[in-house]
């Protein structure tokens, strides 16, 4: 049911942002680029080391450690992600920074993009319309997710991050007015 409020979440926010224009369609019809992009981290992942055989009853921790590493990687790249300050910049300031967005939507003004950050070597969110992917972040398999929204004028007005924390996905959202997280059904 958590899973069906949260798709329900990300589908609404989407109407919202894009103003429920019937004008323009919601999805650009240019080619999108499905390569995996985002911020380029001071600490990038490792690629994981081969494991040997441990004597019994260290398994159990071996596989701790790999988990907090890679919890350790998330919050990185949550961390990262909460470090950058968007709000008022241009289009072309954000392509600099973040580089083109895996996705991209239009509609009543607005524009949005969306940045994924995958917490998987080779792991990618298939859809082609702006939106959060709930089972990729529950798996694990996608770390955070960013989206921005623009103004008519092309302007970042606000822009949210979905990331897990202690197993529930929570937003953090940015605004002219500031920024607040919360879980994501809260809307």
């Amino acid at each position: 049911m958590n899973k069906i409020r949260m798709i329900w979440f990300a589908v609404v926010a989407v109407l919202v942002i894009a103003g429920c224009s019937n004008e323009t369609p919601l999805v650009e019809s240019e080619p999108v680029n499905t390569s995996v992009q985002g911020l380029e981290l001071s600490e990038q992942p490792q690629p994981e080391e081969k494991k040997e055989a441990a004597p019994a009853g260290e398994s159990d921790e071996a596989s701790e450690d790999h988990a907090s590493t890679s919890k350790e990687q998330g919050e990185d790249v949550v961390s990262s992600l909460k470090e950058l300050s968007l709000i008022s910049k241009t289009m072309e300031e954000v392509r600099q920074q973040l580089g083109e967005a895996k996705t991209t939507a239009k509609g009543g003004g607005f524009t949005s993009w969306q940045y994924d950050h995958p917490g998987k070597a080779g792991y990618h969110y298939p859809e082609t319309a702006v939106s959060v992917d709930v089972q990729g972040l529950e798996s694990g398999s996608m770390k955070a997710q960013l989206m921005i929204s623009f103004n008519e004028n092309s302007v970042v007005e606000s822009y949210s991050i979905y990331h897990v924390v202690d197993g529930e996905i929570m937003v953090y959202r940015v605004t002219g007015a500031g920024a607040v997280e919360e879980p994501g059904q809260a809307d």
